[in-house]
């Protein structure tokens, strides 16, 4: 099976990252104010006015907590393992090792509030960025689709994989907000920041192998066949 080059994932990482940095910078600087604080009072406000909407956002934050993505990606890591592509599971692995201990040191050290814990809609508490459930959810998601599911057959199916995928990253994004839970940047952050790391693993697992349309290293070029 032809492997992918590390290039794209590499430059997808470093934009990823640098995005994410900006992004932190931003906030702690409290540039992304005017943009958080309409959204997030539009967002609380909709959910006091809306209960049953509110209830079923509340059962999604339970369901989605960084503890149950985490372990249902170890089962996918687990069932990739086990089909031989162990380099992607490994790669999986530590991409998820990595946001679950990077998440609540960015949270402390950034030390940004929640914004409206008041509103009693929500049982998170700590720091605000990045959210941790959206930085779970874009790296488990991602790490899927990049990493631990087998290449799709059809650019169909790819794109449902990819709509998928982005489906349950946003509502995810949305739920945080709408429980004021998070402002819109700490959804935005997570998503860079779990991207980011899963375009790394990637680039990192696609290392020494060769790229599509390429020959392995010391092997027959294309159309040469080996002596016997």
């Amino acid at each position: 099976m032809p492997e992918r080059s590390p290039r794209g994932p590499a430059l997808a990482a470093a934009a990823c990252a640098a995005a994410a940095a900006a992004l932190t910078a931003a906030v702690a600087s409290g540039a992304t104010a005017s943009v958080d604080v309409p959204l997030s009072r539009a967002a609380v406000a909709a959910a006091v006015d809306s209960p049953g909407l509110t209830r079923a956002a509340q059962v999604v934050e339970h369901v989605t907590e960084p503890v149950w993505l985490y372990l249902a990606a170890l089962v996918g890591v687990a069932a990739c393992a086990r089909s031989g592509r162990r380099r992607q599971a490994l790669w999986a692995l530590l991409a998820g090792a990595v946001a679950a201990v990077a998440s609540p040191v960015l949270k402390a050290l950034v030390g940004r509030t929640r914004p409206a814990l008041d509103a009693g809609l929500t049982g998170s508490d700590g720091g605000a960025f990045p959210s941790g459930h959206s930085f779970a959810a874009a790296t488990v998601v991602l790490g899927a689709l990049v990493l631990l599911l087998p290449p799709a057959r059809s650019r169909a199916r790819l794109a449902l994989r990819a709509a998928a995928g982005a489906l349950v990253l946003l509502l995810i994004g949305v739920d945080r907000v709408w429980l004021g839970a998070h402002w819109p940047t700490d959804v935005l952050g997570g998503w860079l920041m779990g991207a980011a790391l899963v375009a790394l693993a990637a680039a990192l697992a696609a290392r020494g192998r060769p790229a599509t349309g390429r020959p392995a290293p010391g092997g027959p070029g294309p159309g040469v066949r080996a002596r016997r």
